[in-house]
């Protein structure tokens, strides 16, 4: 059985990468209840097949979802991720976008917050955020940008959603839905 460094890399680097970028952003991490979930990108949809078949060596697929027309599937690691002072349990695997140009590999991570999106927006007012998806679903969620990386920041973790979603019979999504 692979080990997830040897799946996904060296995420131990990443997560020192982008919690860096984000605290030198100014973002307090108190205001964050977890880090639910890391990113994984893929650059085909035979990669994204391939990295789903080796994710479930160590993960058990929760589901997939169709969202904005392309498939995305949440993992539930089988042991997660320790970064004091979260525990991280999924893994976010989406297939590319027809047309979109992805580097293979870990992009973002996903912040449930302890606030609304009003209190939270109003604290780092003047942040380039991301609104795109401010109005997606059970779970809308806002980015931001940090060089070739991201964050997003959301009001629930990925596998409750996945969960919700499955309940309510939600298998194709669209921003604005």
């Amino acid at each position: 059985m692979a080990e997830l460094k040897e799946i996904i890399g060296d995420y131990p680097a990443f997560l020192d990468d982008i919690l860096g970028r984000v605290t030198t952003e100014g973002f307090d991490l108190a205001d964050f209840v977890q880090i639910d979930h890391m990113c994984y990108r893929t650059t085909s949809a035979e990669n994204y097949e391939d990295k789903k078949a080796e994710l479930a060596s160590v993960a058990k697929l929760l589901g997939e979802t169709i969202i904005n027309g392309r498939p995305i599937s949440t993992f539930r690691l089988t042991e997660p991720v320790m970064r004091p002072p979260w525990r991280i349990d999924a893994i976010e695997l989406p297939a590319p976008k027809a047309g979109s140009d992805y580097q293979e590999g870990l992009e973002h991570v996903e912040f449930v917050l302890y606030d609304d999106f009003p209190t939270f927006l109003k604290k780092y007012e003047g942040k380039p955020f991301e609104m795109r998806a401010a109005d997606r679903g059970i779970n809308p969620e806002i980015s931001l940008q940090l060089g070739e990386l991201s964050v997003k920041f959301h009001l629930l973790n990925l596998p409750t959603v996945v969960y919700l979603e499955h309940k309510l019979g939600m298998d194709d999504i669209s921003d604005g839905q």
